[in-house]
């Protein structure tokens, strides 16, 4: 991979040299023209490599450097110092604070090179990246998930794992396993460049377990770009013959002959939006059961927790009464997240599906789906979708929220209510409540 550099100097003649210079050994380079710039611009454009100059207007290189130091995603960097003073008082400031090395002005080109490139070799020697695929390891992404809890910055963690990749891998041996986790990584970079954001977070955490960090409202388009992509990748590692058959033949970790199907990617989901997290541990532990989760369903698939943190039902309630499930059918993740909280109210427990596939296999999952919400906005899918569950059962009640765009697609008969978009909430919950009968709610 390209390492990255960047560079702060107040003087432009300098930045020019020293962009040149570098651009031409194959290095990627963003520069500055001061400290504050530097700190910005570090946070969101993760650099291999700083070159600071000391004597900047706004904030010098020394305050610059402490910030870095302070910072978990670049605590790790390497800083080289450039400057004019080059008094035994400056160079030891500069160390104190935490620079790994100096050059003074004006600097001579080769020795500055040696110096650049020893120190990325010693970085890489660093466990900070995963050797197979060059993605931050599971340091760095424990450190970002402590600063984003210390600056309660909302976020959503995507933790995604292969399915069946041990049959793959015993199958086509260790090099073709290897060449499916690169895939996995480059899915995931490619979908965070097309739909993420400069300050996403790409992690690998190890084998087939990889991390992404994002934003709660871009969780939706980012899991179906992953799933999509992948799928449609993963064919190419494939022999002809097992992908025509459609799965390949192994044994399971019991030594019993089984048949495996295309290998499909799962991923569980937690976001800080309706919970707090005391620690990185708690996010983590939480991304792992819905990962479990998404793992249970069929094909690739994503499953987003939804409990808060005032009340963390998940299958039963405190008289160990199975919860029947609610069906959230919506591609608006800010309108699921609305939902979500009525349905806890009425001891009820939420599915969240933001694409009608995804509805499909959870209610193939959950025969005893209680009630089903469908935005009807997601168009003539959806109406299909509520016409086959109008046909097939008949006696799942369904409540139908639409605008007055989309108000006139509904089915007659093929839902219960229809309720206007934007959401009159008390109205909604009362609906809600009905589903459960006198003996199920809450004495």
């Amino acid at each position: 991979m390209t390492k990255r550099i960047l560079i702060a100097d107040d003087e432009p003649a300098v930045r020019q040299l020293l962009e040149l210079v570098l651009r031409s050994q194959g290095y990627e380079v963003v520069t500055t023209q001061n400290g504050d710039q530097l700190v910005r611009t570090a946070q969101e454009w993760i650099p291999d490599l700083v070159i600071i100059d000391l004597m900047m207007p706004q904030m010098d290189g020394y305050e610059a450097i402490r910030q870095l130091r302070n910072d978990t995603r670049t605590a790790h960097v390497p800083m080289l110092i450039l400057t004019a003073r080059s008094t035994a008082e400056d160079v030891v400031t500069g160390f104190d604070t935490g620079a790994d090395d100096y050059v003074t002005k004006p600097f001579n080109i080769p020795e500055l090179l040696a110096r650049i490139r020893a120190h990325l070799r010693r970085a890489a020697q660093t466990p900070v990246h995963n050797p197979l695929t060059g993605l931050a390891g599971n340091v760095l992404l424990t450190e970002e998930l402590k600063y984003r809890l210390k600056n309660d910055t909302p976020f959503a963690l995507l933790y995604v794992d292969l399915d069946n990749f041990k049959a793959f891998n015993d199958t086509y041996g260790p090099a073709r396993g290897d060449r499916l986790i690169k895939l996995v990584a480059g899915v995931l970079t490619d979908v965070i460049q097309e739909k993420g954001a400069a300050s996403d977070f790409i992690g690998h955490i190890g084998g087939d377990d990889f991390a992404v960090l994002t934003s709660p409202e871009r969780l939706d388009e980012i899991c179906q770009s992953i799933i999509a992509l992948f799928d449609m990748r993963v064919r190419d590692l494939y022999d002809p013959e097992d992908l025509a058959r459609g799965y390949l033949r192994g044994v399971d970790r019991q030594g019993v002959p089984r048949n495996f199907p295309i290998t499909t990617i799962s991923i569980g989901v937690v976001t800080n939006c309706r919970r707090h997290f005391t620690d990185y541990e708690e996010i983590s532990r939480v991304a792992a059961e819905m990962k479990q989760y998404a793992k249970q369903l069929p094909g690739s698939t994503y499953a987003v927790d939804s409990r808060s943190t005032n009340e963390q039902v998940v299958e039963r309630d405190r008289r160990g009464v199975s919860l029947p499930p609610v069906l959230i059918v919506s591609a608006d993740v800010m309108l699921r997240s609305a939902i979500v909280p009525m349905i806890d109210e009425a001891d009820l427990r939420a599915l969240d599906a933001p694409t009608v596939l995804d509805a499909e296999r959870l209610l193939a999952y959950h025969p005893e789906t209680a009630l089903v919400i469908v935005d009807m906005r997601m168009g003539k899918q959806l109406c299909e979708f509520c016409h086959n569950l109008a046909t097939h059962q008949p006696k799942l009640p369904i409540i139908a929220l639409a605008d007055k765009d989309s108000s006139g697609v509904v089915a007659p008969g093929t839902v219960r209510h229809i309720l206007s978009l934007p959401l009159d909430q008390e109205q909604l919950h009362a609906k809600i409540v009905e589903v459960r009968s006198p003996s199920q709610k809450a004495s």
